[in-house]
């Protein structure tokens, strides 16, 4: 420990003077934590702050920011990240694996700051990884390591003078990140905050206020710290939204392998290239807000969205042009068609994330978009990445179940003002749509991790189970592509075999006193429908049948490999392990041309670049299962 370290507490921080100077003490938060459970991370941050000669409100606003003080039992973020400190351990064979763009595994220091602070204080990186207390301790070491390196080897005097390195510790590569990041944590450090997270652990830090922050970023080693500013792209948003933008990577991942691949998407110039954007796909980022905003700037990351909307006052990021494709859906067809959204929070918890204000936001953009591109306000082209498929048969089985089943889309399609249809389905109707009523609709819901499966706790969702039988003891129905071995569906959270979710729309199988059956990835499937509480009437569906039993199905609609031009390698056009036996029926969409798109990195010689390819063949989006699918327009027909 170096002579000049500072030593600060909760009740002996100081409020800082417009010059950034401590002189005087914020008001305290209340009596001095007590031994129990509810206070060990606040008394950890309190431990921290004072071993490392950090701030102890600026040590709890980066945390906050980085992910709200939540520590998700050990398990890691999305993003790669363990804790309260959000410290990542991210393998770079998982990147190659999500990535395919990338063609090389490619390591970087920002993908494993686990490591770096647990070396700093001597501890195990796997203890870090799950011990809330070490975790923040790291976390602090790795902020004043940060700062030291800044200051030549000196700690900031002032609270305003922790900017760069707070900046630093972003988790994005790039300035215009670690600025936002910074920005924001000094914000929240102006209001002050207090938090009870998911595990029961009450925080607070009082508010400092009239700090000036330095915010000389030049000896930081953020990417284009020392270059002039250049100016912000003005965001797609509506006028009255809070809206900013912050760029996504659009670069290789590593300059010394420029074979190695690039992120986090690829440039275009939708619709005005004959590209129409058809559909808002709608993601939660198992991560938070600003780890988030760090790894669609980081291109070994591989993904982006063109938005991310905070959940706790609905701040919308835009980080890629609505006109160019980032690689968010899990499949390329859907991302040439569509906008992605990303928000705030985890499937498992999402009542705690899906805010009000998060709704009314990212509704509030969604119409604007939709307006623009002329997407039509249904549940047929407004989607979650759940309803997407896979585009190709070896992923089929691993795509996302986000935004999950606490996602209130009678609510979302209500704000979007296209409010589902609530109406009784007649007894003779040949279509419904999944209706359940939110608020009251409390299933049993599971999650399971390496520790143990456990319910999670009952709160309101928007699906209905399937079963294969109509009564409440019945298998739940299963699909070959989640349980190889036949065994019945689960309650998992992400076991999306068994489960119908609200909007969606299926043709009428059969009935059988309280109970519906609806045609189901090629199989009756039974849900409980007493009085038609979870249903509504589907009399605008279109259906559709099989001219002959086995038609296969697709997650692509790209032309035959006749229909490419010189110099481009086809798309190779597998069909998914479902096929539809004659006699059923399906919802379908509208058809769409077989279509594909050409791109590769804007620094590669190929004269193909931005390529716009069009097939003869038509396909028709069907709703088989959880997911929409694609079939040949020749093999289906009509049902009158």
């Amino acid at each position: 420990m170096t002579s000049d370290r500072r030593r600060w507490t909760r009740a002996a921080v100081v409020a800082a003077t417009a010059t950034g100077l401590l002189t005087a003490a914020p008001p305290a938060i209340g009596a001095a934590p007590q031994d129990n459970g509810a206070t060990t991370e606040q008394r950890a941050f309190d431990s921290a702050a004072k071993e490392y000669g950090i701030p102890e409100p600026l040590l709890m606003a980066v945390s906050f920011q980085l992910t709200r003080w939540e520590d998700h039992h050990g398990e890691q973020s999305k993003a790669g990240g363990y804790g309260p400190m959000h410290l990542t351990d991210v393998d770079p064979q998982e990147l190659l694996n999500e990535n395919a763009k990338l063609t090389k595994p490619v390591d970087n220091p920002s993908l494993h700051t686990l490591n770096e602070a647990a070396k700093l204080i001597d501890a195990d990186p796997d203890e870090v990884k799950r011990d809330v207390t070490l975790n923040i301790r790291a976390g602090a070491a790795l902020l004043a390591d940060r700062a030291k390196a800044i200051g030549d080897d000196h700690l900031p005097n002032t609270i305003g003078g922790w900017y760069p390195a707070v900046a630093e510790l972003s988790g994005s590569p790039r300035v215009s990140g670690g600025r936002s990041f910074a920005e924001d944590v000094y914000d929240v450090l102006g209001q002050g905050r207090k938090r009870t997270t998911s595990t029961g652990q009450t925080l607070a830090f009082p508010k400092i206020p009239q700090v000036v922050p330095d915010k000389n970023l030049s000896r930081t080693r953020l990417e284009g710290a020392q270059d002039a500013p250049k100016p912000t792209p003005k965001a797609e948003c509506p006028s009255d939204l809070d809206c900013r933008y912050i760029p996504a990577a659009y670069a290789p991942v590593d300059p010394k392998q420029p074979d190695a691949g690039y992120g986090n998407y690829d440039t275009g110039n939708r619709p005005g290239d004959g590209n129409k954007i058809r559909y808002i796909v709608i993601h939660d980022t198992e991560t938070s807000y600003q780890s988030t905003i760090a790894s669609f700037q980081n291109p070994a990351h591989g993904a982006a969205s063109h938005y991310v909307v905070r959940s706790s006052d609905g701040q919308v990021t835009q980080m890629v042009p609505t006109k160019d494709i980032p690689w968010h859906a899990g499949n390329w067809d859907a991302n040439m068609h569509a906008i992605g959204i990303e928000h705030e929070g985890w499937a498992a918890e999402g009542g705690t994330w899906y805010t009000e204000r998060m709704y009314k936001a990212s509704a509030d953009l969604v119409r604007y978009l939709a307006n623009k591109y002329d997407i039509p306000l249904d549940r047929a082209h407004i989607l979650g990445h759940e309803d997407v498929s896979a585009d190709k048969p070896s992923k089929v089985g691993s795509e996302h179940y986000d935004p999950g089943p606490y996602w209130d889309w009678a609510h979302y399609m209500k704000l979007l003002q296209s409010p589902l249809d609530s109406d009784k389905a007649d007894d003779d109707a040949q279509a419904v749509t999944i209706f359940p009523n939110f608020a009251k609709n409390r299933p049993e819901v599971s999650q399971c991790s390496d520790k143990g499966c456990e319910n999670l706790p009952a709160q309101p969702a928007n699906f209905v189970y399937l079963r294969t039988e109509p009564r409440d003891d019945a298998p739940l129905i299963t699909s070959p592509v989640i349980h190889k071995d036949g065994s019945p569906g689960t309650t998992r959270i992400e076991d999306w075999s068994d489960k119908a979710v609200a909007g969606r729309q299926y043709a009428v199988a059969g009935r059988s006193g309280d109970w519906l059956a609806i045609w189901y990835e090629g199989k009756k499937a039974w849900l409980r429908d007493p009085d038609g509480n979870n249903t509504a009437a589907a009399d605008d569906a279109k259906l559709v049948t099989p001219r002959r039993g086995g038609i296969p199905t697709f997650g692509m609609a790209v032309p035959n490999p006749s229909e490419y031009p010189k110099g481009i390698d086809p798309t190779k056009l597998e069909p998914l392990p479902y096929t539809i036996p004659a006699n059923q029926r399906y919802v379908a969409g509208d058809a769409v041309q077989a279509m594909d798109y050409h791109a590769v990195y804007d620094g590669t010689n190929d004269p193909n670049n931005h390529k716009l390819v069009r097939g003869s063949e038509k396909y028709v989006p069907i709703s088989l299962n959880h997911r929409w699918v694609y079939v040949k327009q020749s093999d289906i027909q009509p049902v009158s």
